[in-house]
């Protein structure tokens, strides 16, 4: 066999493959949804949860955390509902229902700022490319007409201005995105205890509500280092606190 029909078999194979795991993934999904619909949450819990380990989508994750919510379970499904927004972060159902169940928590309604949701539009790496490339151009369209000695066309300004553009705008995406991804949620069912070091019998610095957003400070064994939206500073147990970038 050429080395162009093994190419070929090979990426046939794997586009079955794929095409195979999307199937099954609609499947568990699709019956999430009938099972949710029939009351039978347990059900639809188990069915989300698969679709989820397949294949992760935003969608999931929102379906999750309405079934979360239908189990008595509020915090964990603001945590579903907050990596549904991280995943499609203008989707306004999603945010509208995060909201609702953070109101529900007793939590402030608002979600996350329109710029910093901005920031997550695009993965960290392919900002991370665009900061890179975009420097990288400014400084040729700069150099090469002083070392030519000719004056820049206006195509060269034209992207010089794209390159300054893409530039200011992948510097402040790229380290919000990076914050965003430092925060999680406290997922306990009530109120978790900080910790004034990495232990559980460290005196209590303070407690953080269930659902509540937090910033990851630190980290050591079984503990992270939190501030809560409250402005609560501690150490919190890994079994009550979710990082978002799970």
């Amino acid at each position: 066999m050429s080395l162009f029909l093994r190419t070929l078999a090979l990426y046939s194979l794997t586009a079955i493959i794929a095409l195979a795991a999307s199937s099954e993934t609609t499947s568990h999904f699709q019956s999430g949804i009938e099972s949710y619909q029939n009351s039978e949450y347990e059900i639809a819990k188990t069915q989300f949860t698969v679709a989820l380990e397949l294949e992760k989508t935003a969608a999931a994750h929102h379906n999750l955390g309405l079934v979360y919510f239908k189990l008595n379970a509020p915090a964990e499904a603001v945590w579903q509902l907050e990596r549904a927004q991280l995943l499609e972060p203008f989707n306004a159902d999603y945010r509208y229902k995060l909201e609702t169940v953070r109101q529900e928590l007793g939590l402030f309604a608002g979600s996350a700022k329109w710029y910093t949701l901005a920031s997550a539009a695009l993965p960290s790496k392919t900002w991370l490319i665009l900061a890179t490339v975009s420097f990288w151009l400014l400084l040729a369209v700069v150099i090469l007409p002083r070392l030519r000695e000719t004056k820049a066309n206006i195509g060269l300004k034209a992207l010089r201005g794209i390159s300054i553009t893409v530039f200011i705008l992948s510097i402040p995406s790229l380290w919000l995105h990076q914050r965003l991804l430092q925060t999680g949620t406290i997922i306990s069912d009530e109120a978790a205890s900080l910790h004034a070091a990495p232990a559980s019998a460290a005196p209590s610095s303070g407690t953080a509500r269930p659902g509540e957003r937090a910033r990851i400070l630190d980290h050591y064994n079984h503990f992270y280092e939190i501030e809560t939206e409250g402005q609560a500073t501690g150490w919190i147990s890994k079994d009550a606190f979710r990082p978002l970038a799970d």
